[in-house]
């Protein structure tokens, strides 16, 4: 649009181009204002629900406290505390009576709240709203001006801690949520919660993880917004000036659902601590010990019902099968709160249905008295024999008189101890392979492989392959197309191909030797040059005409995976090249 004179018609093109993109950017910002008004909406009926749970939870635990000191009095002061710096955060914040708010006016009703309540319009377009049809709807759109929060909480801009630029309302703000983020921090690191050393092993270790969450909901450092080192806001400057008033509203809501995470987070992990280890609820639940082939270690763990690395007993006895009993001390076989059966050393014996039986004991002192309690183990696995995989590495069957490469194992047995039982034509190979050479197709044109474990003597069932004879390649020339040049036949090469690239690649062929004939004239046999032509070749070649055959037949081929007592492979078919 810039640059050159302009014309009415230009003019007029220009000025509705930019009437456009403004309406594009009005479009845009009521999308957001939007956005921002679903979330309150919905945040606010989530933080509801989680402040009545959470206010349950809290009196639940105060009668505890007032039933059963000894256990829940110590419990329940950090939380109480905590409890009411967070009501003193949420009732500033919502109280219609707030002294340090100058009285306004939403909706034709008169408020004086910290937290200012949604304008709303007629539900014009029937709008559905948790399954309902209300008679006013949010008006988000309109909600854009940042005049009511900017009057409401600044005088001006943020110098230092003695020069905040807050307003009353500001200052009160920010004073209550350092308050419940410090009162929070120091109930939390100076507590025991528990007259059990235990659990108050298990709180200490919990304390890291409340802290960083309250540090990272409610940090109120002044925020850097430049490069130069003076260049920075106050955390209430940065997050509400200048904003629009429906996404201040929604800041204010998702920072009451945080003050209800924090205590819900608290309530749980003094009721998990306190009520963790209830011996009488807990089960031991064998994992991973489902199957095992014969003579196999048994592996798997045996967990409490949860993990907790803390969680030790005092010892373990263990019944697998048919054998005794044995003791262990905890501390040698368990790790993270379950017992490791591969610390057992126990093995599983020979194929069938097994018992894994025993019990986890603990000593817990009850009236100055050290008493022995007990989970049970009770638990059914199976032992299978070892049956034997035998794969060929390069094809699916057995190919006669050419070495065969085999993968052969047996689950629960190291290669070491895998002998082969039949066929004597099977060595061992290299990494754990086997080769079969000098196989012969039989009587029936199949060959049975068993293999036997040597250190239990186990012989697995036998494993059937059909014995094949390996077939004929098919000749082929290096070049590509029907008609060369005298060049492109003296520098090709005649090979073979099984059209099987498995077989291809395995037998690697070489030619052994081929005849040759220029039109009429036969040339003789060319030996030992791997299908290239020899010199005597090569000068006839350069004297062809065009349109003259050069047809290469009897080709032999041979390779060095073929059996030495067998004879060479011949192709198919014979090569012609014509001259061009």
């Amino acid at each position: 649009m810039a640059g050159g004179k302009e014309n009415a018609r230009q003019k007029m093109i220009n000025l509705m181009y930019l009437v456009f993109i403004a309406m594009l950017a009005l479009n845009m910002s009521k999308e957001v204002l939007m956005t921002f008004g679903e979330i309150d909406r919905e945040v606010v009926k989530s933080t509801k629900s989680l402040k009545e749970s959470n206010n349950a939870a809290i009196q639940v635990i105060k009668n505890s406290a007032k039933n059963d000191s000894l256990q829940w009095y110590t419990a329940y002061q950090p939380i109480s505390k905590i409890s009411e710096a967070a009501k003193e955060l949420t009732e500033f914040i919502n109280k219609n009576d707030n002294e340090l708010i100058t009285p306004y006016e939403v909706n034709d009703v008169t408020y004086q709240s910290f937290k200012r309540p949604i304008l709303e319009k007629e539900n014009a377009f029937g709008r559905t709203i948790d399954g309902a049809i209300p008679e006013k709807v949010g008006d988000y759109e309109v909600m854009d001006n940042s005049g009511a929060y900017d009057e409401m909480l600044f005088t001006g801009d943020y110098v230092n801690d003695e020069n905040t630029g807050y307003t009353a309302a500001g200052q009160e703000f920010v004073r209550l949520v350092n308050n419940f983020r410090d009162t929070a921090i120091e109930e939390i690191s100076n507590s025991d919660i528990s007259r059990d050393t235990t659990k108050n092993k298990i709180w200490n270790d919990s304390k890291s993880g409340l802290i960083r969450l309250v540090n990272q909901s409610f940090n109120t450092d002044v925020v850097k917004v430049g490069k130069a080192d003076d260049k920075i806001k106050s955390w209430l400057h940065f997050n509400f000036e200048g904003f629009p008033e429906i996404a201040s509203i929604t800041k204010l809501t998702l920072m009451e659902e945080d003050v209800e995470n924090v205590i819900q987070t608290m309530i749980s992990t003094i009721n998990e601590v306190i009520l963790g280890e209830n011996l009488t609820s807990l089960r031991a639940i064998p994992m991973n010990v489902n199957v095992f082939y014969e003579n196999s270690k048994l592996e798997g763990t045996v967990a409490l019902g949860k993990y907790d690395e803390t969680f030790v007993a005092s010892k373990v006895k263990i019944k697998n099968g048919n054998a005794p009993m044995k003791e262990y001390r905890a501390i040698d076989v368990m790790e993270n709160g379950e017992v490791v059966l591969e610390k057992l050393n126990l093995n599983v014996g020979s194929a069938g249905a097994k018992q894994l039986t025993g019990e986890i004991i603990f000593v817990r002192t009850e009236n100055g008295v050290d008493v022995e309690k007990s989970i049970p183990i009770d638990h059914e696995y199976f032992v299978n024999p070892p049956l034997a995989n035998v794969s060929n590495k390069d094809m699916n069957i057995v190919y006669e008189d050419i070495e065969n490469i085999l993968n052969i194992t047996m689950p629960g047995v190291s290669n070491d101890n895998i002998q082969i039982v039949s066929p004597p034509t099977i060595k061992p190979g290299k990494n754990g392979e086997f080769i079969m050479t000098n196989q012969k197709k039989g009587r029936t044109g199949k060959v049975s492989i068993v293999v036997k474990d040597k250190l239990t003597n186990f012989t697995s069932p036998p494993v059937v392959f059909d014995v094949v004879a390996v077939p004929d390649p098919f000749a082929s020339f290096s070049q590509k197309g029907d008609k060369f040049s005298a060049n492109q036949i003296l520098t090709g090469k005649i090979g073979g191909t099984f059209n099987n690239e498995r077989l291809d690649n395995s037998l690697q062929l070489r030619v052994s030797e081929f005849k040759v004939r220029i039109g009429l004239r036969n040339l003789g046999v060319v030996r030992n040059t791997n299908g290239a032509f020899n010199d005597r070749l090569k000068s006839e070649i350069k004297k062809a005409r065009r349109g003259t055959q050069i047809t290469i037949s009897d080709i032999v081929f041979s390779s060095s995976k073929i059996d030495k007592g067998r004879k060479s492979l011949f192709s198919q078919n014979q090569v012609v090249l014509t001259v061009r």
